[in-house]
C-alpha cells in the first residue's frame, strides 16, 4: 500500500512540473511573440488589422439578418458572402503571430534545448529534461525539432502542426475553400489536443503524442545530476 501511495505521489509531482515546466516556457514565448506582432516592422499587417475586422463584421451582421439557420442554401450562400472578407481579416490577425509562434517555438523548444541538454528554462527551474527513448541520453536536434511541430495545445498556444498549416492558408484565394479549410483546421487542432491531454493523463510513463513521435521522452532528474551526456 505504501509502495503504492509514493507511486502515485510521484506520478503526480512529476506531471504537475512538466505542466508548470510548460506554461512557464509559454509565457515566455508568448510575450515575445506578443512584443513582435505589436509593430509595423516585424508585423506588416498591424495597422490593417482592425480595418479588416470591421469590414468582416459589418458585412456579417448585415448578411446574418437573412440568413435561415435550417435552410442548407442560406447557410452556403452566407458562407460565401463572408468568406472573402474572413480571409482578409484572418490572414491579418493571425498570420505572423502564427510566424512567429512557430519560428520561436522550433528555434526555443528544438535548438535552444538542444544546446542546452534537452532543457528549456521552463525544465530547467522544474528539473525535468528531454532524453531519447531507447538510449536515455539527450535527446539529438532531429527529435527535438520533430518533436516540437507535434507540440502546443490549440487552447493556449496554438498547436504547431496547425499553425504550420496555417501559415500556408494564404495561398488560397478562393474565400469559401479558405473558411472551410481554416475551420478543419481549428477542429485538426482539438482532436491533436485530445490525443495529447489523453495520453498525458492515462500512460503512467507520460509520454505524449510529441514524445511517441519523436522517439523521446520527459524524466525527471535531481538538481545535482543535470549533466551533459549528449
Amino acid at each position: 500500500m505504501k509502495e503504492k501511495l509514493e507511486s502515485f505521489e510521484n506520478g503526480y509531482k512529476y506531471k504537475s512540473d512538466r505542466i508548470t515546466a510548460y506554461l512557464l516556457d509559454l509565457f515566455l514565448v508568448s510575450i515575445l511573440v506578443t512584443f513582435l506582432i505589436s509593430n509595423t516592422i516585424t508585423n506588416p499587417f498591424y495597422n490593417t488589422t482592425r480595418e479588416a475586422y470591421k469590414e468582416f463584421s459589418t458585412v456579417y451582421n448585415e448578411e446574418i439578418k437573412n440568413v435561415d439557420a435550417t435552410n442548407e442554401r442560406d447557410v452556403k450562400e452566407f458562407t460565401k458572402k463572408i468568406s472573402p472578407y474572413y480571409r482578409t481579416y484572418f490572414i491579418r490577425k493571425n498570420f505572423a503571430s502564427s510566424l512567429w509562434m512557430i519560428i520561436l517555438t522550433v528555434f526555443y523548444f528544438g535548438y535552444f534545448a538542444y544546446l542546452n541538454d534537452g532543457q528549456t528554462l521552463g525544465k530547467k527551474i522544474c528539473r525535468l529534461k528531454v532524453v531519447n527513448n531507447k538510449t536515455g541520453k539527450s535527446a539529438n536536434l532531429y527529435q527535438l525539432t520533430v518533436r516540437n511541430i507535434f507540440g502546443g495545445l490549440m487552447m493556449v498556444g496554438g498547436t504547431n502542426l496547425v499553425l504550420i498549416f496555417s501559415c500556408l492558408l494564404p495561398l488560397i484565394k478562393n474565400g469559401f475553400t479558405f473558411t472551410v479549410t481554416s475551420y478543419i483546421l481549428t477542429i485538426l487542432g482539438f482532436v491533436i489536443d485530445f490525443i495529447f491531454i489523453t495520453l498525458f493523463i492515462f500512460k503512467k510513463n507520460g509520454r505524449t503524442l510529441d514524445d511517441l513521435i519523436g522517439s523521446t521522452k520527459v524524466i525527471s532528474v535531481p538538481k545535482k545530476s543535470v549533466s551533459n551526456n549528449k
